[in-house]
């Protein structure tokens, strides 16, 4: 017959060592954004983007999400460029983003000259921080973006178990339940009063 509290016991302490990276990613770059003023110098300055090429270049935009995106990949094969990117329409202009947690690009055409430009941000290991916890993957192709996806699923899903299992174990020790009560019900008036006044 299993042992329950120690194969609980044991879940959460392994789920809770595997999710410390994962944890200071997402604890870190919070703290950030919500004190951004306080890192403002820790992030990169003016002139952001940076300017690497310019070239003249035809291309025709699809008038559909699939057709352009389609061909906004084939645009970027051509210049020797790939990753996970996001492509936008904007009157005469096409804005493509070209994800990279270390040099992310900015690609720009101009339907009116038929130029293309090419842009790096320019980044602090902050900015680095910041993008890990802002990355999307699926839906953008390549088993690597795909890969990071998956991970951040599972970290979500390893989440809800390393909470479950911390329930459990709170609730099999009678003398502390009564501080559990007290502290679950903290955390929960805390959030609700929060959605009710903000």
């Amino acid at each position: 017959m299993p042992n329950w509290n120690l194969l609980f016991r044991r879940t959460h302490l392994y789920l809770g060592l595997v999710l410390i990276p994962w944890m200071l990613i997402y604890a870190l770059s919070t703290f950030a954004l919500n004190h951004g003023e306080h890192f403002r110098a820790y992030r990169a300055t003016e002139p952001l983007w940076l300017p690497l090429w310019e070239k003249d270049y035809a291309f025709e935009a699809p008038p559909d999400a699939a057709g352009l995106r389609a061909a906004t990949q084939s645009l970027l094969a051509d210049h020797g460029l790939s990753g996970a990117f996001f492509a936008r329409h904007q009157g005469q202009r096409l804005n493509i983003n070209v994800q990279n947690f270390w040099h992310p690009l900015r690609v720009t055409y101009d339907f009116t000259t038929k130029k293309l430009r090419a842009e790096e941000r320019r980044s602090t290991p902050l900015d680095v921080l910041i993008r890990l916890h802002e990355r999307t993957g699926y839906g953008q192709g390549g088993p690597l973006n795909n890969l990071w996806a998956f991970f951040v699923d599972l970290f979500s899903v390893a989440t809800l178990a390393w909470i479950t299992t911390g329930l459990y174990l709170w609730w099999k020790l009678s003398a502390t339940r009564r501080w559990g009560w007290l502290a679950l019900g903290g955390g929960v008036a805390t959030l609700l009063t929060l959605l009710a006044t903000l």
